[in-house]
């Protein structure tokens, strides 16, 4: 897998050396007025303190400092890296970044890693939906992203993924839902010798593809990517196929799932994008972003292989025990007749379960699938804890139990 990542990412390192090479001294001379500007700043300030400049000085150079604007080398991805730097990364890159990866150690330091004992995964979530991300605190500069891209690719072992799904915070916020898997077949015992190299063709589409992706001049704001009639048609015709298994087919995958109209729009978008790199843009709808019917098709042709992938990903990561658990605690619930409860009632009619963050998950799971609800809860007026979530049973339940 480290041959592959290496392979897939060559003309972006390619790319990337070239253009730091090539604006080397921009890059410098950039850092070399900072530092100027940071001098004269101070410089000033001495000089109003000390009554020996006016004000307009002060205003001045606060403009100066405010119009600033920092130019950083060219990091395409990065590799190893923490939550809080990855926010930073992205920060100083217009809101943009990739983590790219042949192991999986960023699971490590989402889970807490070796600087935090505390779960941190709002980056990627945020990342992956596009929410503002706002970070301050004690210590570090405030950060803002108004419109965060982020993409992650990582080659990992199968027991990197048991290890995600084992962790509760992971599946309970959704942070598994949002990546597409893909379990290959081993070819450990038929492995050959000699093997056919990809062709020259192919790889050299691909490499001219990524190169020109990189080339272009970024816009200001964000491009729209418009559906042509026929790829919407398509679209809505695969959601509704999609909605009509959430309950029963795919409810053993129902929050990938409920994501997975989402994502096939997506990859229908990237598949327009690569197809029309470098297009001419002087239409007012550019034909390079409005999705043809052929690459809806094709994107929904990759969210089928996805679904099985996720299928297969998901019982090696563990969600037939949670199906199992699932199950053990509806019936729990329909033997003790409850309507109403918290999750310290399912702790007590449910033995097997020693801790909170064994039975969250099970709850989350089961709200997904429509058998409970969230109810909204009173809080204690001044300083009190917040009181145990409740949650209210289906009638729907008891009704099929009979």
């Amino acid at each position: 897998k480290s041959a592959i990542s290496a392979h897939m990412t060559r003309p972006v390192n390619q790319f990337e050396a070239q253009y730091n090479k090539v604006h080397a001294a921009e890059f410098e001379t950039n850092k070399m007025r900072k530092r100027v500007l940071e001098r004269r700043q101070k410089s000033v300030e001495d000089q109003v303190s000390k009554g020996k400049a006016d004000e307009d000085e002060l205003v001045k150079i606060a403009t100066e400092v405010a119009n600033f604007k920092e130019k950083f080398p060219m990091q395409s991805y990065v590799d190893d890296i923490t939550p809080e730097k990855l926010v930073s990364v992205m920060a100083d890159r217009n809101g943009v970044a990739a983590v790219i990866s042949a192991e999986g150690g960023i699971f490590d330091q989402l889970a807490g890693g070796m600087y935090s004992k505390s779960v941190n995964i709002d980056v990627l979530l945020k990342g992956h939906a596009g929410d503002t991300i706002r970070v301050d605190r004690i210590g570090r500069n405030s950060e803002s992203i108004m419109h965060p891209a982020l993409t992650v690719l990582l080659a990992v072992q199968p027991n990197v993924l048991s290890g995600m799904m084992s962790n509760g915070t992971f599946r309970g916020r959704g942070l598994t839902a949002r990546f597409m898997y893909c379990m290959p077949k081993s070819r450990v015992g038929d492995r050959l010798y000699r093997t056919q190299p990809i062709p020259d063709e192919v790889a050299r589409c691909y490499e001219v593809t990524i190169r020109n992706l990189l080339d272009e001049e970024k816009p200001q704001t964000p491009e729209l990517i418009y559906l042509s009639p026929e790829a919407d048609k398509l679209l809505e015709a695969f959601a509704g196929e999609v909605e009509s298994k959430l309950k029963n087919e795919y409810s053993d995958i129902p929050d990938w799932a409920g994501k997975l109209v989402g994502a096939v729009l997506r990859i229908s978008g990237l598949l327009c994008r690569a197809a029309n790199a470098k297009c001419a843009d002087f239409l007012d709808i550019p034909e390079s972003t409005i999705v043809s019917p052929e690459q809806m098709t094709g994107a929904i042709a990759i969210g089928r292989y996805f679904t099985e992938h996720a299928r297969a990903a998901y019982s090696l990561m563990g969600a037939d025990d949670l199906i199992k658990q699932s199950k053990y605690t509806l019936d729990a619930i329909i033997k003790n007749g409850l309507t109403e409860f918290t999750r310290r009632d399912i702790m007590r009619i449910c033995r097997s379960f020693k801790k909170t963050e064994q039975v969250q998950p099970v709850l989350n799971h089961l709200t997904d699938l429509g058998y409970l609800a969230l109810k909204e809860a009173e809080q204690p007026a001044g300083k009190g804890r917040p009181n145990n979530p409740a949650y209210l049973v289906n009638p729907l339940l008891y009704r099929d139990a009979a």
